[in-house]
């Protein structure tokens, strides 16, 4: 373990996506990713770009998961292998991934994509290929459009559940009433921006101030600027980790005493290393247990992958946060769905069995499908960076 050595451990992560590649070869060309030793998965995220972390992370947790059930077999003797190329979180380059991954056709499944507009762009060159994509980071409303997009599973609660949720305790616990929005202008931001004004409209509430920024920038202070005219009580800021600390850290040196409200997405352990001054008035949702939770049986079993006799050497701290956790959970589901299938391996069998309406339990983690659904959970936990 190497505290606060962040920049050794993104290095050990980067280079594990070559050397995966060179260690573990593509298998001979098979319609659906199959050969008889290795199951073949792709995925198209950001490994590069100031949100590099996202990609890392949720890559190193499915990895994890996979490299724990390969130590012990595999699927029936296959072993499970992970194709992951670089998007930068830019939309272009993730269309041309999943072109890639579309045009080989030598993949069984997409999984473990990040961010909303990459995957708006994924998404449907994967259905139009009959690819299943699984587990995009992302609660984009879209996605879970099961009659537009059948291809898709979505393991983690929706934008809209998140924003509820913190809306309702903004107003209903700390009897703030008073909202401002700062957004990332793309499907992200507009699509969360919409769900914003839901939940304040279910309260007979206005957004007062909005404001937007470009995607992959550091350029968010006007923002703040523009918003600070208003008579605020709370901004729900509405981006990455690294556009999220520049705009809190530059609110508390103007003075500003915002709640204020970050989804899921900006990967809570980098934004308490971003921000120089914590506070119970920072709030993020989260869409899984603690990973650090004594209590939580999928969660000590996550850490147990994490293990330096398991590979991760010098890594365990950093990577126990809940974007790797979250992709642990993935590829644990991945692995599950895979032995229901019965044998028949095929992507017709692996979709209709990952929705198939019966409650699927890993360690003491439910996920379950309503039917004509695509989506598996609606968990929300709250926490403050004060925490």
């Amino acid at each position: 373990m190497i505290p606060g050595n962040n920049s050794r451990v993104l290095a050990w992560l980067t280079v594990a996506i070559i050397t995966t590649l060179v260690v573990h070869p593509q298998p001979v060309r098979a319609q659906t990713g199959v050969t008889s030793d290795a199951i073949l998965f792709g995925q198209s995220a950001c490994f590069t770009g100031p949100n590099r972390n996202l990609g890392l992370y949720y890559r190193a947790g499915i990895l994890a998961a996979f490299e724990e059930r390969n130590r012990a077999g595999g699927i029936n003797g296959r072993s499970l292998r992970l194709l992951s190329l670089d998007d930068g979180y830019e939309p272009e380059q993730a269309a041309a991934n999943a072109e890639r991954f579309a045009a080989e056709n030598d993949v069984f499944a997409v999984i473990g994509g990040v961010g909303t507009p990459t995957a708006r762009r994924i998404a449907p060159v994967l259905r139009t290929a009959n690819i299943p994509f699984v587990g995009p980071f992302t609660g984009a409303d879209f996605l879970r459009n099961f009659s537009r997009f059948p291809n898709v599973i979505n393991l983690r609660a929706g934008y809209l559940d998140e924003v509820v949720t913190m809306v309702d305790y903004i107003v209903n616990d700390l009897g703030k009433n008073r909202f401002g929005v700062i957004y990332q202008d793309d499907a992200f931001g507009r699509s969360v921006l919409r769900n914003c004004q839901a939940a304040l409209e279910a309260h007979g509430l206005p957004i007062l101030a909005k404001t937007a920024h470009s995607r992959n920038t550091h350029a968010v202070h006007a923002g703040l600027f523009m918003i600070s005219k208003a008579d605020l009580d709370a901004i729900l800021i509405v981006g990455s980790y690294a556009a999220n600390s520049e705009i809190i850290n530059l609110s508390h040196s103007l003075g500003h005493d915002y709640i204020v409200a970050n989804l899921s997405f900006v990967l809570s352990q980098e934004l308490k290393k971003l921000v120089e001054n914590r506070s119970e008035k920072i709030l993020v949702t989260e869409v899984i247990p603690d990973p650090n939770s004594s209590d939580s049986r999928v969660a000590r079993r996550f850490r147990n992958a994490l293990r330096p006799e398991h590979g991760q050497v010098e890594t365990v701290a950093p990577l126990v946060n809940e974007v790797a956790f979250e992709g642990y959970i993935l590829g644990r589901f991945v692995i599950d769905v895979l032995n229901r299938m019965g044998g028949v391996l095929t992507r017709d069998q692996f979709m209709s069995t990952a929705l198939s309406p019966e409650k699927v339990t890993i360690d003491d983690w439910s996920l379950e499908f309503a039917p004509g659904t695509n989506s598996g959970s609606k968990y929300i936990r709250l926490t403050n960076l004060g925490e």
